[in-house]
């Protein structure tokens, strides 16, 4: 069965994707959870937070 062209040409970008889809799936994780846990690590950055807090007009119970 001969398929349109359109459809060949829909079913390339989805092989594309395909390709690229765990790339970008392995970015967002290493954005969104892996770097934000490594900077929590970082004294630096633990006392910072903990002065923003502070300055905070409302109670974060846990932090502090």
């Amino acid at each position: 069965m001969n398929q349109s062209p359109e459809k060949e040409k829909g079913m390339s970008f989805i092989k594309k994707a395909g390709k690229w889809a765990p790339l970008i799936g392995g970015a967002w994780i290493v954005l969104n959870i892996v770097a934000p846990l490594a900077l929590l690590r970082i004294p630096a950055v633990q006392k910072y937070l903990v002065v923003l807090e502070d300055k905070l007009p409302f109670d974060i119970p846990g932090v502090g």
